[in-house]
């Protein structure tokens, strides 16, 4: 618990079967974007988006709460889904999940394995992104993909959330010490405030998960932008620059 106390003080410092193919056009030289799925049936079912052009990572993207029917499919996150695309990211979206439950993880597997197949299973630097539930999740399920030699590279943790008594977690020893954990915590967030990252924080610090592999970012309000919950699935200026970028960066920091 000797690392606890600097890690907890970076949350102060920040301040707070079958399917479809769509083409979504994009614009630019490497032209559109197409959304697949969904591949499976209920929580194992999958969404994915090619790269345009050439490939240099994976993403795969864990919604929140799915009590919020939205959430079970990309509709809440189709633009940032697409930029990460047009950005050259395999992007995988799983449900994982119908209606919340204490263990997601295998129709985690079973989704994203899906989706990486048609993908042509690409041997690729993979980055996890999370929001609120699926943040927490998101950092689970790199453990266990750690367990399994699978580790992702890096993951973003958005706004987390507590977990639940009764749900399974990962084997947070597991996780690789060069992994990049990274959290953020909005400063009108009444969701959940820094709860779900103090908690993670605590279960890393347990484990003794290198503090210097994790990084706190806080989401700002700003003029026009109000960095709340659900402020991830904006796609105003102040949204793309809260949320987009320091993915971005963290994806590219991987390649």
């Amino acid at each position: 618990m000797n690392r606890l106390l600097p890690l907890a003080a970076l949350i102060v410092a920040a301040g707070c079967g079958g399917g479809h193919t769509r083409a979504v056009s994009q614009g630019g030289p490497s032209g559109a974007v197409s959304e697949h799925g969904p591949l499976g049936q209920g929580a194992d079912a999958v969404w994915y988006y090619p790269a345009a052009g050439k490939a240099h990572s994976i993403v795969i993207f864990l919604h929140g709460y799915s009590g919020e029917a939205r959430e079970e499919t990309p509709v809440n996150h189709v633009p940032w889904l697409r930029h990460l695309a047009k950005q050259g990211d395999d992007v995988i979206y799983p449900r994982y999940e119908r209606g919340g439950g204490p263990n997601p993880f295998p129709h985690l597997d079973a989704g994203v394995s899906a989706a990486l197949a048609r993908l042509g299973d690409p041997k690729l630097p993979t980055v996890v992104i999370g929001y609120s539930r699926g943040a927490r999740i998101a950092v689970d399920y790199a453990a266990f993909e750690a367990a399994r030699g699978h580790e992702p590279r890096a993951v973003l943790a958005v706004f987390p959330a507590v977990n639940a008594p009764f749900e399974v977690l990962g084997p947070l020893d597991e996780l690789d010490a060069k992994t990049e954990i990274v959290m953020m915590i909005g400063d009108r967030d009444t969701g959940v405030a820094g709860s779900g990252a103090r908690l993670l924080l605590e279960r890393l610090a347990r484990v003794g998960f290198p503090p210097d592999r994790i990084k706190i970012l806080g989401a700002k309000s700003t003029k026009g932008f109000v960095a709340n919950h659900t402020s991830p699935l904006e796609t105003t200026p102040g949204a793309r620059n809260a949320f987009w970028k320091p993915a971005d960066r963290l994806i590219n920091s991987v390649r």
